[in-house]
């Protein structure tokens, strides 16, 4: 091969590389780390934040952001003198680039979570609040983070069930208004259809994200929250990627956008286990343990003389202890107000009560006749979409068709008799059922003056041993005609 020739292929292969060169020096990476529903489980924040500064050494944008539900479930956090505040400073130590509201940031009432959001060191983005008191911060319904010349908008939607409000006791936000997330997105898409990268930082659930998606393709992907899904691999819907990283900081999210220039070429998602297999953060598990030294926790509150599996066995345990200390005929508990799933067979501390019963609500004895129980379970079931109340001195089955549609709902007093529809029964039951749920309400209902908890911790001292082993207070009968 002559000189020329050689120096020609040379030249081509250099042409070749340096193309190939400007090519990946061309694309951005963006990495968006997510999690949702927390619900106070800062157990895991150690390891957690050692996942986050690895990657953060290995990927140079990279953003960490909350889909919402970071309080209730776990009394460490819900009981603090300041209530919440172990979560906004763990959160503060990571740190979080941008939150979104979940409904359960609203348990404690608009004064506490606005003292809380206020000691947040990132931004808070919820869109869909239309009316809030004055004591409350205006918060911007999206914000833009900026990567290179890329801009990013991250829209924030709130849950809002059917009653026009989160599904939160309706008296903590009696003084907000709310705007159903899909009205709210509508409107704010044509704001933000002029960024490169646009995100839904939403707290609405999967089934409305896909509603979301379906609708609207110009948004790139939905972070979201609120249904506790584990979705991997990613979803796409018309074009939309959806992510959810389950709950409990059992995984976090990793979803990685390339642009080449400001076209997006490629996004992916995984979620990332986070496992005590891995070195904790020093720093932060000492924060940790400073606020889990709380040894009136561990106290014994009661005795289970069988494991309680479950949450129909413990709903039945709830409902009695609220029957029992209110002296009723019936009581009854909904399946979202029991916030864990088993209790071991053994000693019962206080913790694992807080656990269970996180929301505490007033105890109201109210006067119903089958037909308004009926009302009851009725809206219970079209909320989840399966049986949501449980219940003491009564039992319930729901009978539907292949549909899951309601066709009717047998009641039944302890000795299977069917329940006299024209008597009116006593029952007890939590103020957030009572205000939340739709029925006929016959009177005003009466509190007692005690909690949900204050029945459970109560009812337990009472016995020396309790089992529901065998509990089976509601049964759903699908009819194949």
């Amino acid at each position: 091969m002559s000189k020329i020739m050689k120096r020609c292929v040379l030249y081509g292969l250099l042409i070749i590389w340096s193309s190939v060169f400007a090519q990946q020096t061309d694309v951005t990476e963006i990495i968006i780390l997510h999690v949702n529903d927390m619900h106070g489980k800062i157990d895991k924040f150690p390891y957690l934040s050692t996942m986050i500064k690895e990657i953060k050494q290995q990927h140079d944008h990279v953003f960490l952001f909350s889909a919402g539900d970071i309080f209730s479930g776990n009394p460490i956090v819900d009981r603090y003198p300041e209530k919440g505040y172990p979560m906004i400073d763990l959160m503060n130590m990571l740190p979080f680039t941008i939150s979104t509201l979940g409904n359960h940031e609203f348990d404690f009432g608009g004064e506490v979570l606005a003292k809380r959001i206020g000691e947040l060191k990132h931004p808070v983005v919820c869109a869909n609040i239309v009316k809030k008191p004055s004591y409350f911060p205006w918060l911007k319904p999206y914000e833009i983070l900026t990567v290179k010349n890329i801009k990013v908008a991250v829209l924030g939607i709130t849950q809002v069930s059917n009653n026009g409000y989160p599904d939160t006791h309706p008296d903590r936000v009696k003084d907000f208004a709310f705007e159903h997330g899909e009205e709210t997105v509508k409107k704010y898409l044509p704001k933000i259809n002029k960024y490169d990268i646009r995100l839904v930082l939403s707290h609405m659930g999967y089934e409305q994200d896909s509603i979301l998606a379906t609708k609207y393709p110009r948004i790139t992907a939905i972070i979201g929250g609120h249904s506790h899904k584990k979705i991997q691999p990613m979803k796409k819907i018309n074009g939309v990627a959806i992510v959810q990283a389950e709950n409990y900081v059992k995984y976090l999210g990793m979803m990685t956008i390339k642009l080449k220039g400001k076209k997006i070429i490629e996004i992916t998602d995984t979620l990332l286990p986070v496992a005590k297999n891995i070195m904790p953060d020093t720093e932060v598990k000492q924060k940790v343990d400073f606020y889990n030294n709380n040894e009136e926790f561990n106290k014994k509150a009661g005795y289970a003389t069988d494991t309680i599996q479950g949450i129909q066995a413990l709903g039945c345990m709830m409902a009695t202890a609220y029957r029992t200390i209110a002296s009723t005929d019936f009581a009854i508990q909904n399946s979202g107000g029991i916030r864990i799933s088993t209790i071991p067979q053994g000693y019962i501390t206080v913790r694992q009560i807080f656990e269970l019963d996180p929301f505490s609500n007033d105890i109201i004895v109210c006067k119903l006749k089958p037909a308004q129980i009926r009302q009851i379970i009725r809206f219970g079931y079209e909320k989840e979409g399966q049986p949501d109340i449980f219940s003491s001195g009564f039992t319930s089955k729901i009978y539907t068709d292949l549909n899951g549609k309601i066709r009717r709902i047998d009641l039944f007093d302890a000795n299977q008799n069917p329940l006299d529809e024209n008597k009116t029964y006593q029952i007890a039951l939590g103020s957030y059922v009572f205000n939340a749920y739709k029925f006929d309400k016959l009177d005003k209902g009466t509190p007692i003056g005690k909690t949900t908890t204050d029945a459970i911790f109560e009812y337990l001292a009472k016995m020396r041993g309790i089992s529901f082993r065998d509990c089976n207070s509601a049964e759903w009968i699908m009819e194949k005609n």
